[in-house]
């Protein structure tokens, strides 16, 4: 057996048995009755999980999901139950010198501090474990201060006079001290929680050694942000910044290998209520905070530890054997992790954002353990656990390495909205129990001593108080001493010298006076001595009443000097509260002032708003008149144009008429003229067609000026055409006269859309693709069929592509085209300022005529050269006027 110095010995063996980690499950009653829930309890053994309907994790192929665990306990179960199943067989353990470690799992608002804690008329598993320890054990204690923790892990034992010196210096002289003035003696929670009211357990552990003494010892820290504080530290306290904070503890190794927070206060405590008292004082400093899903929810990992300390008695049996290798120390550690929290359902934020982060993180780690281990276990590898990466996995490293047994319970909510959380929960405890931790060795408390010894001593006691009763019933009462010399002297005649009566008679009498007398000195020399060892007694509480005197006279100086201060300080502040006061009233009175210039800015402001909305639609009203105006104008002279158009397609009619009368009257008949192809050219707009629907493009205000660009191209065409009428008077003459040059106004080009600029090609439904030589270049360019308010955003030109029948029934495309400006109310126009047409005609079965004149066409006694040049002008006149149309 390997023993280690004040900690539990530990047996290795090379085929040390495996126990799997022990996964309970507990579910929560129902606040309210009529909820729905996700969980259903099968049999002791099997949960089922039902997910809703809105749930994340929900699979279309799975309905329900069955769990099995070490035992279930329904909502119904009571606190005694689940202590006798769980914690009752680690309280054995604990006294037979195996380690345990408990802790429960799930998440926030689950039940998880209430299975722990409970309350004071059902208590949970903490303090059932100490009423059964102590009433296994009551009568088995020793002394306190016979076991004095080494600061290392690890236990001395003391002889019971230096345990009773100990006491006078920790526990007597320090109440004979005064305290520090301003330091505030701490009361613990035991003390208002109600005591008297608790519901003790009554159950006891059989088969516990009775030739050990026993030594009781709790600590209770927590993990807070993953920092190990110590909820038993006596805090410094200043009487101006007040309790100082909480010093950080260390993790470190013992001589075993065994990790411990290093310089955790450990208090020994002999019945539970001092246990409850050391409890409550660390409850009052746990991290507890409101949360969206619980009023009092933990916001750190606490830690409760309980550790028996048992050595043999010596030979006697009267006291504990003075060999520190004998000590046997095992311990037992109740757990309660923090809730697992949902940033999104909790809506945190600030610290208590940061203290969910760090619950989450814990518990990841806590996970990323376990999973590390049963890989582990099944591959049969040897991967490195990350057990540093948490407290609370760095501290119970032991545990799963085979150093005590591990019980874990799992807290169910079973509402259905929590069904997500708590299906990570079921995955997370069947995932544990499939970790395997090898089980820990009996502990043998064989000495070589006798056993029975304390039984024996305890009988011997008895006899021997026994007898010293009787013994004091039987011994006589001590005679009690009459403080006189005797009688008075008999008489002292002599009548003879031979009277020797009288003289016996006087030296008896005077015998027994001295008798009497040495008798009196004796008593006197006891009682002088009595009174001298009561005097130097109160010499000497006098003394020590003294030295407190000047002890006190300091310490009452200084509350003296203090209470000055402090009424100084509190006269200074009261005249800083006044002046605080009156610049208060001030600012008040300043800001009802600007509340006031605030609402008459308020009033102008809105004043003018309105006067400005006012404006506004009276400007919106004049531009809509102006622009129905502007409108009816626009077509009055579409109207005029187009009657002036009409009439000098009348008048051309009318000329080409002629021309054709004339050209029938030579005695030769001609053959008919093929209908000439035509192609305007770009930017020519042809005002004479009447069947042009401009309005289908539609019209702005703006577009002004680029109508009385059209207008003047429109007069500039009738020009051109006075010029053709007189150029066929010419030719019907027979008089060759120069042809006059035609200028496009636009420039001659191929296609203005040939720039980069981004274009917006309207082409309706239902158009016919001609397939002419000349077609337009738009590199960039988006297509639409129907016009919207959103396609003129980020476009720069316009082109509607229209189709209609000319006069001869053939079809002809115009390209209209514009730019697209923005307007002052932030809306898009499009300046229309080119009309592009293409039209394409059918020969029909007539073959292609050349373009120069052919003999037989006509008619006289002209010579030939005439006669060529003079059907040469008139072709050419001919195709320059179609060019024109």
């Amino acid at each position: 057996m390997d023993q280690g110095r004040g900690k539990t010995p530990r047996k290795r063996a090379a085929t040390q048995q495996q126990d799997p980690v022990e996964v309970y499950c507990r579910v929560r009653p129902l606040e309210n009755p009529g909820s729905e829930m996700c969980v259903k309890v099968l049999h002791e053994k099997c949960i089922r999980l039902i997910p809703p309907e809105n749930s994340v994790v929900r699979n279309g192929q799975v309905k329900e999901m069955q769990y099995s665990f070490e035992h279930v306990f329904d909502e119904y179960t009571s606190q005694k139950a689940v202590f006798d199943y769980i914690a009752l067989p680690l309280v054995e353990d604990l006294l037979h010198g195996k380690n345990g470690l408990l802790f429960t799992y799930g998440i926030t608002s689950s039940g998880k501090t209430y299975t722990m804690t409970g309350h004071p008329q059902d208590q949970g598993i903490m303090p059932r474990c100490l009423d059964v320890l102590f009433n296994s054990i009551k009568s088995m204690q020793a002394k306190k201060y016979v076991f004095k923790p080494d600061r290392m892990n690890g236990f001395e034992v003391q002889t019971e006079a230096d345990a009773m010196l100990e006491r006078q210096q920790r526990e007597i002289l320090p109440s004979l001290t005064p305290k520090t003035p301003g330091t505030p003696r701490n009361k613990d929670r035991g003390e208002v929680v109600g005591e008297t009211s608790r519901i003790p357990d009554m159950s006891t552990v059989g088969d516990v050694e009775e030739d050990n003494c026993y030594a009781v010892f709790v600590s209770y820290i927590e993990i807070y942000n993953n920092v190990v504080y110590d909820l038993l530290e006596e805090l410094p306290f200043d009487t101006i910044t007040g309790y100082k904070p909480p010093q950080s503890k260390i993790l470190r190794k013992d001589g075993t290998d065994n990790m411990y927070v290093h310089n955790c206060v450990e208090v020994e405590v002999k019945c539970p209520d001092d246990a409850f008292e050391v409890f409550y004082k660390g409850q009052k400093r746990r991290k507890v905070a409101h949360t969206t899903l619980n009023a009092e929810s933990s916001r750190s990992h606490s830690v409760f530890t309980i550790r028996v300390a048992q050595a043999p008695l010596d030979p006697r049996g009267e006291e504990a054997l003075q060999d520190s290798n004998k000590i046997v120390v095992s311990q037992l550690s109740l757990v309660d992790l923090a809730g697992s929290e949902r940033t999104k359902r909790t809506q945190n934020q600030g610290d208590r954002l940061k203290e969910a982060g760090n619950i989450n993180q814990t518990l990841m780690v806590l996970r990323s353990c376990i999973e590390m281990l049963r890989d582990n276990q099944k591959n049969n590898t040897n991967k490195m656990v990350p057990y540093r990466d948490s407290k609370v996995t760095h501290l119970f490293k032991n545990f799963f390495d085979g150093e005590g047994k591990v019980r874990m319970i799992l807290c169910i909510n079973p509402k259905a909205e929590e069904f997500d959380e708590t299906f990570h929960v079921m995955k997370f405890g069947k995932l544990t129990q499939e970790v395997l931790v090898a089980r820990q060795q009996q502990i043998e408390f064989d000495t070589g001593f006798t056993p029975g010894r304390r039984k024996l001593n305890q009988k011997f006691k008895e006899v021997m108080d026994y007898n010293a009763k009787m013994e004091s019933e039987m011994e006589p009462p001590p005679p009690t001493i009459e403080y006189s010399l005797g009688p008075a002297f008999p008489p002292l005649e002599l009548l003879s010298s031979a009277d020797d009566v009288t003289l016996h008679t006087l030296e008896l009498y005077l015998e027994d006076r001295e008798r009497r007398r040495q008798m009196l000195l004796i008593d006197q020399n006891r009682r002088e001595d009595e009174f001298r060892a009561d005097l130097v007694e109160f010499e000497k509480q006098y003394m020590e009443m003294k030295v407190r005197l000047e002890e006190l006279e300091p310490a009452v100086d200084k509350r003296e000097k203090d209470l000055q201060r402090l009424e100084a300080r509190n006269r200074s502040l009261e005249k800083k509260n006044e002046e605080l006061s009156r610049a208060m009233r001030d600012m008040d009175r300043a800001q009802q002032t600007l509340g006031l210039k605030l609402q008459d800015k308020n009033w102008k402001i809105d004043t003018e708003r309105r006067e400005k909305e006012r404006m506004k639609a009276d400007f919106r009203t004049r531009l809509d008149m102006n622009n129905q105006q502007w409108e009816r104008n626009l077509e009055k002279e579409k109207r005029k144009l187009a009657v002036q158009a009409g009439a000098e397609i009348k008048e051309r009619d009318l000329k080409l008429k002629m021309l054709g009368n004339i050209a029938n009257d030579t005695k030769t008949p001609r053959r008919p003229a093929p209908k000439p192809r035509t192609y305007t050219a770009p930017g020519v707009i042809t005002p004479a067609r009447s069947d042009t629907d401009v309005s289908s493009v539609g019209y702005n205000p703006r577009t002004t000026r680029a109508m009385a660009g059209k207008i003047a191209s429109a007069r500039s065409m009738q020009g051109l055409n006075n010029i053709a009428s007189s150029s066929v008077s010419s030719y019907s003459a027979r008089t060759v006269t120069p042809r006059v040059p035609v200028v496009n106004p636009r420039y001659h080009r191929r296609s203005k859309s040939s720039s980069n600029a981004e274009w917006l090609d309207h082409r309706p439904t239902g158009n016919v693709e001609l397939g002419t030589v000349l077609q337009p270049k738009m590199t960039k360019k988006r297509s639409v069929s129907k016009l919207e308010v959103k396609d003129t955003k980020n476009v720069s030109k316009y082109c509607l592509t229209h189709q209609e029948a000319d006069t001869d029934g053939e079809i002809e495309t115009k390209l209209i085209k514009g730019d697209v400006v923005k307007t002052s109310a932030g809306g898009r126009s499009i300046i229309f300022n080119d009309v592009e047409t293409l039209k394409q005609t059918s020969p029909g079965t007539r073959k292609r005529r050349s373009s120069c004149p052919q003999p037989q066409d006509f008619d006289g006694e002209w010579t030939d050269t005439e006669s060529r040049c003079s059907i040469a002008i008139e072709g050419h006149f001919k195709k320059t006027k179609s060019s024109m149309v």
